[in-house]
């Protein structure tokens, strides 16, 4: 409720060691989720196959709007599956009605599958903060998904 990034949690029969980091203390991380629809895809860097990071959007007043590049969460395996179904959907134009992140480099999509994501928060530009790729949904039609807003608990 307050926004913290997580816990500390402890060992209890495990001393306070002041200054130092010991294997008795860990930081316990919240996440949120949100999904998302890939609108394209950039060139693979270094030693990667397939693609680099998948450019995600949602729906906003009837168009879409970017919120950031997805680079983490793949395994071998899910980078050429999601790399052939995303080949069939390659079209010239950018969803976007202005310029986004790495366009030079990106291959455009129909904005069609539906992935799910986690990440650390939103940011003032209205942009995911380390997002990690989960995987894509079935379940959901692209032009339904929106920014997914937080409701305050009780």
């Amino acid at each position: 409720r307050k926004g913290l990034e997580g816990v500390m949690a402890k060992r209890a029969d495990s001393a306070y060691a002041s200054g130092s980091r010991t294997a008795d203390w860990l930081k316990i991380k919240t996440a949120k989720r949100q999904e998302v629809v890939i609108a394209g895809f950039t060139a693979p860097k270094r030693t990667r196959p397939f693609f680099g990071a998948l450019v995600l959007t949602v729906r906003e007043d009837d168009t879409w709007r970017y919120i950031g590049h997805v680079g983490t969460g793949f395994s071998h395996k899910v980078l050429e599956d999601l790399h052939a179904k995303l080949v069939k959907l390659t079209t010239l134009k950018s969803p976007f009605p202005a310029k986004v992140k790495d366009e030079a480099a990106t291959t455009w999509v129909k904005p069609s599958l539906v992935a799910e994501v986690k990440f650390a928060e939103w940011t003032s530009k209205g942009e995911l903060r380390q997002p990690v790729y989960l995987g894509l949904r079935s379940d959901k039609r692209a032009k339904e998904v929106v920014r997914e807003r937080e409701r305050p608990r009780k």
